[in-house]
């Protein structure tokens, strides 16, 4: 006899919770933005003057520790936002290469070096040279690595940035130098194969940094007459690529002879520190006489 009675209170029960759901759902799609909403700014970065336009999600998005943000496509915001409205160490995305960048403030007086082994140590003969010429240093690169090999870790040149085996910085620097051929030479990659890596790498680095001077420094190694062997052949391999690239180009295919640096070098390619300092003024006076020193 109370089946009827039963039944109808679970359909009110149902009705009811359906008709919650209902609203709850209503006030919800209320609090989205619209699709055509703009995105809003992270609280972190101050709005930038027009023209710079944030696209996308701004966020700020985790990675790591440090807030990812997307950004302008204008060169002029890519220039100068980074430096001007982002903190220091945070990581932003470059929509035009879809790579994620480290913020490190003004680039004006920066020089972004990729290299090798030659580049690598913290008084090395490339870096010791760039800072002569008035430049502090950001090194992105690797030993073991050139234009169309790598190591264990890293891929060649190209490959390595455009993997994210390391980083280049966020904004414009003055001048990005690129030093290598050595391991290229060392390990037997054919002319095409070296050719190729350098303008690709070229390329990219044009892409990625509109307007900053490029400079390539050629094969650390003795002269041709002197036991240069294949490395002086690689310098000049990258000599006559840099020609046909447009980009200024240091050749040192000679300089381990030239400069008396056979007695100085530890394991017939690099050098011991005492040649690193030795060699370092060499490439300043070669930079400031292409014009890219700082005064």
């Amino acid at each position: 006899m109370d089946r009827a009675p039963r039944r109808a209170s679970r359909s009110a029960a149902a009705l009811l919770v359906a008709l919650a759901v209902l609203l709850t759902g209503c006030e919800a799609s209320q609090v989205l933005p619209a699709p055509s909403d703009p995105p809003q700014l992270p609280s972190a970065a101050p709005q930038p003057p027009s023209p710079a336009r944030y696209v996308g999600n701004p966020g700020p998005v985790l990675f790591g520790t440090a807030p990812l943000v997307l950004y302008p496509r204008t060169t002029t915001a890519r220039r100068l936002t980074p430096a001007r409205y982002l903190p220091l160490g945070s990581l932003w995305v470059d929509p035009l290469t879809q790579r994620i960048e480290p913020v490190l403030g003004d680039l004006s007086r920066t020089a972004v070096l990729i290299g090798d082994s030659q580049s690598a140590p913290r008084d090395s003969w490339v870096r010791g040279g760039l800072r002569g010429a008035g430049y502090s240093v950001y090194f992105a690169g690797a030993g073991g690595t050139g234009y169309s090999v790598g190591n264990r870790r890293t891929h060649a040149y190209v490959e390595a940035l455009r993997r994210g085996d390391w980083r280049l910085p966020a904004g414009i620097p003055r001048l990005v130098v690129v030093e290598g051929g050595g391991n290229d030479a060392s390990r037997g990659s054919g002319n095409a194969a070296i050719a190729a890596g350098a303008k690709s790498l070229v390329a990219e680095l044009r892409r990625t940094y509109p307007g900053s001077r490029i400079v390539m420094v050629g094969t650390l190694a003795k002269a041709a007459a002197d036991g240069g062997g294949r490395r002086t052949r690689v310098d000049t391999l990258l000599r006559r690529t840099a020609d046909g690239l447009g980009v200024p180009f240091i050749s040192c295919g000679d300089w381990i002879s030239r400069y008396h640096l056979k007695n100085q070098l530890a394991d017939g390619v690099h050098l011991k520190p005492a040649g690193r300092a030795r060699l370092a003024p060499v490439l300043t006076a070669a930079l400031r006489k292409l014009g890219v020193g700082i005064t």
